[in-house]
């Protein structure tokens, strides 16, 4: 079993998961129509990096896990990519 990482690592996280998370609520006030889209979103990919590396800790896993988390990751991509291609080609 692998060992848990210092709690300060968690706490440092944890604080730019709360920075991030202030990043998106500002980017909603900001008036940047189209490219606020983009900016949540790659705000939101962070968070989610960060999540998966030091909560689920990915980093530490065997190579096993880590296959099984960028397999889910591509399916996800896959049905997302499907499911706009429905959307966008109907007129």
């Amino acid at each position: 079993m692998h060992s848990s990482p210092p709690v300060a690592t968690y706490v440092k996280v944890w604080a730019a998961l709360i920075v991030l998370l202030a990043l998106t609520l500002g980017s909603s006030f900001v008036p940047l129509h189209s490219v606020n889209l983009a900016i949540n979103l790659a705000i939101a990919c962070a968070k989610a990096a960060l999540v998966a590396v030091f909560f689920m800790r990915l980093r530490r896993s065997d190579a096993l896990t880590r296959l099984a988390a960028a397999a889910a990751l591509l399916w996800i991509l896959i049905l997302i990519t499907l499911g706009l291609a429905d959307v966008l080609t109907r007129v």
